[in-house]
């Protein structure tokens, strides 16, 4: 019962992950910034993405600690696994690491650079490059745990 509770958790961190991601960059925000020039404070690009970068990165800490949870509960029943397992296994976590470093990057770098205007309103020149910034590792965010599910479904026939 444990299992089926933590890949549920972990196939729902992966969910909400990648739809989150896709529904912002893919659907959202073409179609509310058909009409805006500059992406400033008052942008719907600068509220989304000040909610994207966390949820992505919550999304992130939960696959990995939901997956180290179920490696560490069924130690004992990956002796028969077979061969090619672990190297599909360590191709994943180079793209779980680039997702993971890259969304932490995006949460506590880039958003808090622009976060606090009301306290440094020197930074409002830094908003439009800092989005467009965001934008960009959002998408490779976006690739990472895209290629990672993946691999993490592939794995799931071993």
């Amino acid at each position: 019962m444990t299992n089926v509770i933590i890949i549920f958790i972990h196939l729902l961190a992966a969910g909400v992950a990648i739809g989150s991601l896709i529904y912002c960059l893919m659907i959202y925000l073409p179609v509310v910034e058909k009409g805006i020039g500059d992406r400033d404070e008052n942008s719907p690009s600068y509220k989304i993405l000040d909610l994207l970068a966390p949820t992505v990165f919550a999304s992130i800490l939960m696959l990995i600690g939901s997956g180290v949870y179920f490696l560490l509960e069924n130690y004992s029943a990956q002796v028969g696994l077979k061969p090619g397992y672990y190297n599909l296994f360590g191709i994943k976590m180079v793209f779980v690491a680039g997702a993971f470093f890259i969304s932490m990057y995006m949460s506590f770098s880039l958003r808090i650079q622009i976060s606090d205007l009301d306290l440094n309103p020197g930074n409002k020149k830094l908003v439009p490059q800092t989005l467009k910034k965001i934008m960009a590792l959002c998408k490779m965010a976006l690739w990472l745990v895209a290629i990672t599910t993946f691999l993490g479904i592939w794995l799931a026939r071993y």
